[in-house]
């Protein structure tokens, strides 16, 4: 999980190390009397555009929050993209282009550049990186609190809470009745006051944190933050109460949005035919060549309204693979062709879903369409899962780009967060911002089984 904050910090650090790699690039390979923004415009703004393009869609952001090699293998493959698509970008330009010697210059560089800035920041993210210091203003659930904190923002530090003694808490010592909660913020140095579902808001306390909020104070709802910071809903704080208040969840009281979705959905799958075609075709010769079964795998999958529908995949398992009943696939699963490991890694194996969507059982962005005998399951443990059902499965989706294959309940728990978060921002610019991180996925694939 990476704040929008310190993504935009790290964003820029790659935006100046761009344009002086270009600055120095021209400096030592173009002639004096020319000038690498001025007379090469053309392939610097190639140039930036397809890098800071890729550092996004690979996810090169994860810095400090992953082995140094996973970051430098994605560098690496970002600016070897960039330097190719900018360079046949710009080739149509005569004037712009640059040569051999600059573009190799420019390569070596922006490499060196980028992986320097992130060596010294993954060596020190501990001392660039200033822990939050919690004050909770309530108590129901405050435990859970805690640990969506510590699983999500691993340096928050949470002083404790305001409000009634309970020994049910387990979120830290009670530091005071409620209404001096400002009081409590002060004397203990908080930099934010995280109100829970059952925070006590009278009017005098609601009138007090809300001109400590118009004084610079964080004062923000756990469920606000949380969606904002994270990037899906927290389970154990959503309420029935604030998913009907909370803005949000607008796909089916706007035809329009509805329609255009569609419209969309039909386009992309179109385009993505001819690409995919030769793929498929290849692809299919392959799993008929690699083991025996049919090549087209067809399942039951829910999807809108909990409606059934067929859908279809590229079969990556041995044909006897659910004898005994549906499962989950699991690390290393024996049940895995050795064709099927590597379509599954980069998800050619859901090529051929591009059907459903013509047919319009799926739409190309939305949740992950699960079997009938999982769902009954997981409704019955998971609260609000039937919302999933409110808008059309996906063939990929903010679940899926965001978190690795779910293969347990407690993945599917994780996985529904994320569901509810695209389906109550459901909007065109999300759906683009999925599409790009697909092809990171793609391109830089993690987590597939």
């Amino acid at each position: 999980m990476i704040s929008i904050y310190r993504r935009s910090c790290l964003q820029t650090l790659d935006l100046f190390c761009l344009l002086l790699a270009l600055f120095l690039a021209g400096l030592t390979t173009i002639e004096s009397d020319l000038d690498v923004f001025d007379d090469y415009t053309g392939a610097s703004l190639f140039t930036i555009f397809f890098y800071m393009l890729f550092f996004y869609i690979l996810d090169a952001y994860r810095v400090g929050n992953e082995d140094f090699k996973e970051t430098t293998g994605r560098v690496l493959l970002v600016c070897a993209l960039g330097i190719v698509l900018s360079s046949a970008a710009s080739y149509a330009f005569q004037h712009w282009r640059f040569d051999r010697e600059t573009t190799a210059v420019l390569f070596a560089l922006s490499l060196c550049f980028s992986l320097g800035w992130r060596s010294v920041y993954h060596l020190n993210a501990d001392r660039l990186t200033f822990p939050l210091r919690i004050l909770l203003l309530g108590v129901d659930r405050a435990g859970k609190v805690s640990d969506l904190l510590a699983e999500g923002l691993p340096k928050t530090k949470i002083l404790g809470y305001a409000g009634e003694p309970s020994q049910e808490a387990d979120a830290g010592p009670c530091l005071g009745p409620s209404f001096r909660a400002l009081e409590i913020a002060e004397s203990h140095k908080a930099t934010m006051i995280l109100l829970l579902p059952d925070a006590p808001l009278d009017d005098d306390i609601a009138r007090n944190l809300l001109r400590a909020k118009l004084h610079g104070r964080m004062v923000v709802d756990i469920r606000t933050f949380y969606e904002h910071v994270a990037q899906r809903l927290p389970l154990s704080q959503i309420t029935s109460e604030w998913l009907l208040q909370t803005e949000g969840f607008s796909l089916n009281t706007h035809g329009s949005l509805r329609r255009f979705k569609r419209a969309l959905d039909v386009l992309c799958s179109l385009v993505l035919l001819v690409p995919a075609t030769p793929v498929m075709l290849l692809t299919a010769l392959i799993v008929r060549l690699d083991s025996p079964g049919p090549v087209i795998y067809r399942q039951d999958r829910v999807g809108l309204h909990e409606k059934e529908f067929i859908v279809f995949k590229f079969r990556s398992m041995l044909q006897d693979a659910e004898k005994d009943g549906a499962m989950w696939a699991a690390t290393g699963d024996s049940r895995i062709t050795r064709v099927g490991k590597i379509i599954r890694k980069v998800r050619i194996d859901e090529l051929p879903q591009i059907w459903n969507i013509l047919k319009g059982d799926m739409s190309f962005i939305g949740p992950r369409p699960e079997r009938m005998a999982f769902v009954r399951k997981l409704k019955e443990t998971l609260p609000y899962y039937s919302l999933r059902h409110t808008v059309k499965p996906g063939l990929t989706g903010w679940a899926q780009v965001s978190y690795p294959y779910g293969a347990s309940e407690a993945d599917a728990r994780r996985k529904l967060e994320y569901d509810l978060y695209y389906i109550k921002n459901m909007s065109i610019l999300l759906d683009i911002n999925i599409i790009l991180k697909t092809i990171g996925v793609v391109l830089f694939p993690r987590g597939a089984r």
